[in-house]
């Protein structure tokens, strides 16, 4: 029989040798070329600068500076708009004063030359009876409308804020200075006055008539547009005993002695034998027509 062809390579002479041929061929592990490949690849991109945290420092270092800048500079335009308004405040104070000083002195000469009118006209009316009997209707005229002065007996009321205001934010409807005499006291206290029987009465020396407006202008009470600084002095002249019996028993005095107890105002009531209370000076006269004869 004739062998059967095959088809098997021939085999290498060198075929034993394999180890030794893959370690002539391949003398360099994978590992080591792809290290060898990144370095290169390294030297060949473009050298970085090293940070060494200096950046950062200088960094830090501007923006704590301009922080320092900003802030100083704010503090001193605060500084400065402060000074400005305390100047500000300062000469509206002092024009105040001024201006206030101005009125009085006036007031004053208003009241000499009304004076000096009222002992001109009672001495032409003193002539005869017909005179006499006007210059009595036009005293009684003159007190009613608050014109003349008016002495006689009455109540004392004093009024003054509380020596520590409170600090209650419920007090009082959360107003500022619950300790503070404020311009409705002193209206309750005038129109308590005038409910009792008061013929006249007057604050800190200035006579009341029916014009005259007790409103408040920040912290300061307006009576008649002239301000006041306590303590307040309210004095009424009619019969002191009716007088004191009706107001204490009315419910302006209760409602200051509920103040007082829950807010440290300073209240009291006195009855005085003797008191003289100025004059007004004439209203302005705006409408009248003349009268039966």
């Amino acid at each position: 029989m004739n062998p059967v062809p095959t088809t098997e390579r021939p085999r290498r002479v060198d075929g034993s040798m394999s180890l030794l041929v893959d370690m002539m061929t391949n003398s360099l592990d994978s590992s080591y070329a792809e290290a060898a490949a990144r370095k290169a690849a390294q030297e060949q991109a473009p050298e970085q600068p090293r940070d060494n945290g200096l950046s950062r420092r200088a960094v830090a270092l501007v923006l704590l500076v301009t922080v320092g800048v900003v802030t100083g500079t704010a503090a001193a335009q605060v500084r400065r708009r402060q000074a400005a308004q305390e100047g500000v405040r300062a000469q509206l104070v002092s024009e105040v004063l001024r201006r206030t000083k101005a009125t009085d002195d006036l007031a004053r000469s208003a009241a000499r030359l009304r004076a000096d009118v009222a002992r001109q006209q009672a001495a032409g009316l003193s002539a005869d009876a017909a005179g006499r009997a006007a210059a009595a209707r036009l005293a009684a005229l003159e007190v009613a409308a608050g014109v003349g002065p008016v002495t006689g007996g009455g109540l004392v009321v004093r009024l003054d804020d509380a020596p520590q205001p409170s600090a209650d934010p419920q007090a009082r409807g959360g107003d500022v200075g619950d300790g503070r005499v404020q311009d409705r006291d002193l209206q309750d206290v005038v129109n308590g006055l005038w409910a009792a029987g008061a013929e006249a009465v007057s604050i800190n020396g200035l006579r009341l008539t029916a014009q005259t407006a007790i409103r408040s202008a920040g912290e300061a009470i307006l009576v008649d547009f002239r301000p006041l600084s306590p303590p307040y002095t309210v004095r009424a002249v009619g019969d002191p005993k009716r007088l004191q019996t009706s107001f204490v028993d009315g419910p302006a005095a209760r409602r200051l002695a509920t103040f007082t107890s829950l807010y440290g105002l300073q209240y009291s009531v006195r009855r005085t034998d003797a008191q003289t209370l100025p004059g007004s000076g004439f209203p302005t006269l705006r409408l009248a027509e003349p009268g039966a004869p």
